[in-house]
């Protein structure tokens, strides 16, 4: 088989969806947007790789009858190594999506939803190092096992890959809270956001009962007086940043974008967070220089599995991603430059504005 430094650095599982945009009081929504949770993660990934390790960001892109031809084009100019499937019998996956007051998402989609599974992935892509899944708790086991499998027939006792999963909406519920947990035993990284968390516990935000976030993760991360599971709980939390439980460990990250101004659009913000926070737990991405990033907060039992390194570069690229609607343009002549300005000068950027705040958590 391939060897490991040549293989895919990651896959996403989630869709590739058109996208039909419509903001509170607007005229009327933006129509064919390129997007869906696959498509955001894979930008994710693809903005922390650089384009020395474009096509190592594996994903695959439904084409129905009616798939623009521009949209390919686009996706196109990426790099990464894209698998595109045409089934001229149905519709390619169209939502709609509307935002009201506070970013508040209301969704639904338009025509039939085609999901993916591990038997959708090619051999290479069930191979890759590092997975993204958007999905309930019992698929989100189920596609885990389903991996593993196909992996340990591939190549016995394979090194485990890293599993991002962000448990989806209408399922944060009180009622899913033990299946949450099982999956959370599976994975490397659980990703709700601040509301989808607060939705699994009643009494979270009610009187006297009221949880405190620190609270909840321990409910959520702990397995007994003395253990906690080895997954993190990566809290999405939009203008805020982000806030990661690792057992007893927390950090708190703040956002790339301080000023609201620079925010055109949140759709997909969350997804490419996640596709380059996986990324950046395999290592495989664009060449950083930085102390901070060697601090001890690992996740799981590979030490080599930087959550870290992995948060930053999460937290930069989403910040692309929400800057317009749609996705950001990445240059013709420079694939490290993304909306005209330099990914790893933002990194940087980003890395000397929170640098001491980051080691400050650490110590």
């Amino acid at each position: 088989m391939t060897a490991s430094v040549d293989r895919l650095a990651f896959c996403t599982l989630g869709m590739f969806i058109i996208d039909e945009i419509e903001h509170l009081n607007s005229d009327a929504p933006e129509q064919r947007i390129i997007g869906g949770a696959g498509t955001y993660a894979a930008l994710g990934a693809r903005l922390a790789a650089g384009g020395q390790n474009a096509q190592h960001v594996g994903w695959i892109v439904d084409m129905g009858s009616d798939f623009p031809a521009e949209l390919r084009s686009l996706i196109d100019t990426w790099g990464t190594k894209c698998i595109f499937r045409t089934d001229v019998t149905r519709l390619t996956t169209t939502a709609w999506n509307g935002y009201g007051h506070n970013e508040h998402r209301a969704f639904k989609y338009l025509t039939p939803k085609l999901r993916l599974d591990e038997n959708s992935l090619s051999e290479e892509q069930v191979l890759a190092q590092s997975f993204h899944m958007v999905c309930s708790p019992e698929r989100c086991m189920s596609l885990i096992r389903g991996i593993m499998a196909r992996r340990n027939v591939l190549v016995p006792n394979e090194e485990r890959p890293v599993f991002v999963w962000e448990p989806i909406p209408d399922l944060c519920t009180p009622e899913e809270f033990d299946r949450l947990r099982e999956a959370i035993a599976l994975v490397d990284v659980v990703s709700p956001n601040a509301e989808e968390l607060v939705s699994f516990f009643p009494a979270a935000s009610s009187g006297d009962d009221r949880l405190s976030q620190e609270m909840m993760a321990d409910k959520l991360l702990r397995v007994d007086s003395d253990k906690y599971m080895n997954a993190a709980l990566v809290i999405r939390e939009g203008a805020l940043g982000c806030t990661t439980y690792v057992g007893r460990k927390k950090l708190h990250l703040g956002a790339f974008h301080r000023d609201s101004s620079k925010v055109r659009d949140p759709t997909g913000g969350g997804n490419t967070f996640l596709g380059a926070l996986a990324m950046g737990m395999t290592g495989r991405v664009a060449p950083v220089e930085s102390g901070v990033v060697k601090e001890d907060l690992w996740v799981g039992e590979n030490s080599q599995h930087n959550l870290l390194l992995g948060l930053l570069h999460a937290t930069v690229a989403a910040a692309y991603a929400i800057e317009q609607v749609g996705m950001p343009g990445v240059s013709t002549t420079d694939p490290a430059v993304w909306n005209g300005e330099s990914y790893l000068g933002r990194y940087h950027s980003y890395l000397d504005s929170e640098k001491t705040h980051v080691q400050g958590q650490l110590q």
